[in-house]
């Protein structure tokens, strides 16, 4: 017997040996695992955080940029959802603006963004710098429209493009005229038949008391009218080919024999003549000694540029190959020279960005224009809805992904024009606002609708569920549900978007980061109660054991949950309600002694814990059918069972006579119930937690004689 015991003993030894040496090993296999997903969710974090700076810092493709140095004060106004609003009054103006676009996208109405934006403008009282910008944004949108905004470089569209931009010059310059003359009316002697030539002497009286007929006709053509200039040359009785010139100047379509004609009196002696008026003007008829910069005339930008845009128009109508002329000048290469050749330090684009924008705007290069101006946030406002207006017009070249820095480059388009990241300067300035503001920022979220990212996703979803996150404004922008489960209309039931989808996606985020909560109330609003169910499945049993506010929390919000997942997935919501019994079961079980007995009939009819020697094998073959989840709450089971049953039986012995007769029958089936537990416990295919069978063992030491 004893060598017999021995045996026992040792077999004993080694297979509790074996199975502490198999929960060592899985306990490092599993904080092995735990720690690779940690590490894998900090990386994916700091790569999403990482992207975030470098959008804050407008992922321009330059290795440096300015800042500015001095930070204005925002303005700060009430929101309508409570919260203090971070945007000033010209943002929320834009942004209402931008609210009526979408309404009118969505009823199907064209909507006039730049009259709505022109009127925001001149209730803001902007300075000059600013109203230039925006007027011409108005005559270049007003003027053209591309369905394929590379269509913007087709030769015609981008003269046409050229012309728009030397009238609206030339009409910036007659106003120019206009105040220069009423701040000098003695000196001006305004008088005789209003009209341009009228005008244009007033003006050289006041400017130069040049009276000569060449500095007149420069005037009138810088005005925008050939016709007063002609006039001009016939009453001082000029004749020759510059008349045939002015004549055909409305299309710039001079016959070349007398541009030709022009050009060689030029060179033949008038590019040496004491007249400057009269150089000049034969430079731009003629169409020639282009890189002479008649610097004692042109001093302003504005002048320098109009004699340049001209140029290019004059050179493009002569029909000579300009690859073998000297006096030529394409568009391009105005745009390199304003670009490269000058560059942002010569116009002072830190201190003046409207006039190195207004600049860019000029020579067509829009979206190096708005990026300008995106720098800064004093203009940002205004870059962004300039953009918005000109790609309202399909006059923006856009970047292929929303992932690529504001302004890229492409090798379809023609340097040296950039394509702007409309995606990335979007998001960037509403960031500032997404939260105090969510309505705002997903008003502009939806002109992203139809943008696509590298995994095909629509930038709109994208934008609004991490809108959706940052603000958790769940109930103003996705809606509620109401005590019989029926959807109330959110912030974006009004874009004709797939909701569920979105909502969905928003769902699978606050899942990714473990915001169960969100997720549940999100998916419910999507009317996806299968992902309901399951992550209330994960978490009740993650939080069966503990007595604590955590546990009472997702007992109550499953408990309000379960009427409404009726038409869930069968198995789902029976795992569902057996985990809410198993709720209830512990709430018995922490109830004190008077609710023992009823926590073991709760334990019976749920039928996962046999108590008759009969039912093991029966529960042994069902436990192998049961969840993950479901699994995960039978060792805490086991032990709450053992523990009652330990409780129960001190009872019943206090009560009996005698513990090894058959007096005290209720004491004898305790044990037996205990029996049959340990039983079970021991037959399970599962791996409990190392210290599960020791606790049940000792429970059950008293019940064993």
């Amino acid at each position: 017997h004893r060598r017999v015991r021995e045996a026992v003993v040792s077999t004993q030894s080694t297979g509790e040996q074996a199975l502490l040496g198999a929960i060592i090993e899985s306990k490092n296999s599993t904080m092995k695992s735990a720690s690779q997903r940690h590490s894998q969710a900090l990386q994916q974090f700091w790569e999403e955080e990482k992207e975030r700076v470098l959008s804050a810092l407008l992922g321009s493709t330059k290795s440096d940029f300015h800042v500015p140095v001095d930070i204005q004060p925002l303005s700060v106004n009430n929101s309508y959802w409570g919260k203090e609003s971070v945007m000033t009054q010209d943002e929320i103006s834009f942004a209402d603006v931008i609210g009526r676009r979408n309404d009118a996208v969505i009823a199907g109405r064209r909507y006039p963004l730049i009259d709505e934006f022109m009127s925001t403008i001149h209730e803001f009282g902007e300075s000059k710098a600013v109203l230039d910008c925006w007027e011409l944004v108005e005559v270049l949108v007003n003027s053209s429209c591309f369905d394929d905004p590379l269509l913007r470089f087709k030769p015609s569209n981008s003269l046409d493009l050229t012309r728009k931009s030397v009238e609206y010059l030339e009409k910036g310059f007659q106003q120019f005229v206009q105040t220069t003359i009423c701040g000098h009316l003695e000196q001006a002697e305004l008088g005789g038949v209003p009209g341009i030539m009228e005008l244009a002497s007033s003006y050289l009286s006041v400017r130069t008391q040049d009276s000569s007929v060449w500095g007149l006709v420069y005037v009138c053509l810088r005005c925008g009218s050939p016709a007063a200039a002609l006039q001009a040359l016939q009453d001082d009785g000029y004749e020759g080919e510059v008349e045939s010139i002015l004549e055909n100047w409305a299309n710039i379509s001079a016959p070349s024999a007398a541009r030709d004609k022009v050009r060689q009196l030029y060179y033949g002696g008038v590019n040496n003549c004491n007249d400057p008026y009269k150089r000049l003007v034969f430079s731009i008829l003629g169409g020639c000694d282009i890189e002479r910069r008649h610097g004692d005339i042109l001093t302003t930008v504005q002048d320098y540029l109009w004699l340049k845009l001209v140029h290019v128009l004059t050179c493009s109508s002569t029909g000579r190959d300009f690859r073998s002329n000297k006096d030529k000048i394409s568009l391009s290469e105005v745009q390199e020279h304003v670009l490269q050749e000058y560059g942002e330090n010569h116009f002072n684009s830190l201190q003046s960005p409207y006039l190195y924008a207004l600049v860019l705007l000029l020579t067509g290069l829009y979206e190096s224009a708005i990026e300008v101006l995106y720098r800064s946030e004093e203009s940002r406002a205004n870059a962004i809805h300039m953009a918005l207006t000109l790609h309202s017009n399909g006059m923006i070249n856009l970047s292929t992904t929303p992932h690529q820095p504001v302004l890229s480059e492409s090798d379809d388009d023609p340097s040296p024009h950039k394509r702007l990241n409309l995606t990335r300067i979007i998001i960037g300035y509403t960031r500032k606002f997404a939260c105090s503001n969510p309505t705002s920022a997903l008003n502009y979220y939806y002109i992203l609708h139809g943008v696509h990212n590298e995994d095909g996703e629509d930038m709109f979803t994208v934008c609004i569920a991490e809108l959706i996150q940052e603000s958790k404004e769940y109930q103003t922008l996705l809606g509620t549900l109401d005590s019989s489960g029926r959807k109330t209309k959110g912030a974006i039931d009004r874009f004709n978007v797939n909701h569920s989808q979105i909502i969905s996606t928003v769902a699978e985020a606050s899942e990714k980061r473990g915001c169960w909560e969100e997720a549940v109330t999100l998916y419910e609003l999507a009317h996806n109660y299968d992902k309901v169910l399951e992550i209330l499945n994960e978490e009740l049993s993650r939080k069966l054991m503990p007595n604590d506010k955590a546990h009472e929390h997702i007992n109550e919000i499953a408990v309000s949950v379960e009427p409404r997942t009726l038409n869930a997935n069968t198995s789902l919501r029976k795992q569902f309600l057996l985990l809410l019994d198993l709720y209830k079961f512990h709430k018995l079980y922490h109830n004190g002694h008077d609710k023992l007995e009823e926590a073991l009939s709760v334990i019976s009819r749920l039928q996962i814990i046999p108590l008759q020697q009969e039912t093991i094998n029966h529960r042994v073959q069902a436990f192998k059918s049961f969840s993950d989840e479901l699994r995960r709450c039978i060792p805490d089971i086991l032990i709450m069972v053992m523990s009652i049953l330990n409780k129960l039986y001190k009872n019943a012995s206090k009560s009996g006579s005698s513990l090894y007769g058959a007096q005290n029958k209720q004491a004898q089936k305790i044990r037996d119930q205990a029996r049959v537990v340990m039983r079970f416990a021991g037959m399970l295919p599962y791996s409990m937690p190392g210290d599960t069978h020791a606790q049940l063992s000792m429970l059950d030491a008293p019940m064993r004689y």
